[in-house]
């Protein structure tokens, strides 16, 4: 069934019949690694690991043919803040009402345009985005043109943290991508973090299979984790 085809991968859920060793992924948000080896084995994608915090930059345990990119992807290129807290994998670019007291320090940032021209890349097979929160105000703002060279988008959303509640962060973000051809999967149950993005643009699904992802796809993987 063609459903055997959708896979979790370190609790993001990924579209895998495009993904082969020619493919490319940008693991944003990397912490040490894991999502972008599991990819790396699985399907040999070359694989661009963009990790703000410094600290887990340093430290990574990359795939073969892989790139490390101490950055942040942001709406823009340029320069960014970023703001260390007590867990390292809460490090952001994005700021919280309780961050006055954290350490901070300037990294780049790239948009999605800016860095498929820095790694010379036509298009993005897969994004997977934990970034804290950052990730609205580059779906927010990031040109038509940059989100449509992305096939398929993993994404944690941070719109639980408290300083979002109430805002349609997460509403907002899926409306602009459906509005550009963007099939919207959920996959998490109580939450948003695990949403899957599939740009019916670039990628052949049909209507059909298209509704059985979108309702009943979240229920395979629950029933396939239970056996």
């Amino acid at each position: 069934m063609f459903l055997d085809k959708l896979i979790q991968i370190h609790g993001h859920s990924v579209w895998s019949p495009p993904l082969n060793e020619r493919s490319i992924v940008v693991d944003g948000g990397t912490h040490k690694g894991e999502f972008s080896k599991s990819i790396y084995a699985r399907f040999g994608c070359r694989c661009i690991l963009v990790e703000a915090n410094p600290h887990l930059a340093s430290k990574l345990e990359s795939p073969p043919n892989a790139e490390v990119l101490n950055a942040a992807l942001a709406p823009s290129d340029g320069i960014s803040e970023f703001i260390f807290r007590d867990n390292p994998e809460a490090g952001s670019i994005s700021s919280q009402e309780w961050d006055s007291e954290n350490d901070t320090c300037r990294i780049p940032s790239l948009s999605l345009e800016g860095l498929m021209k820095r790694m010379e890349v036509e298009q993005i097979d897969l994004l997977k985005l934990d970034i804290e929160g950052a990730e609205f105000p580059i779906l927010q703002r990031a040109a038509d043109s940059e989100l449509l060279r992305v096939a398929q988008m993993s994404i944690e959303f941070h719109d639980f943290i408290p300083s979002f509640h109430g805002k349609g962060l997460y509403e907002k973000a899926r409306a602009r991508l459906e509005s550009l051809g963007f099939l919207c999967v959920p996959m998490s149950f109580r939450t948003h973090g695990d949403v899957l993005f599939l740009n019916r643009n670039l990628l052949c699904i049909s209507f059909v299979r298209a509704a059985v992802l979108k309702f009943v796809g979240r229920w395979v993987l629950k029933l396939r984790r239970l056996r």
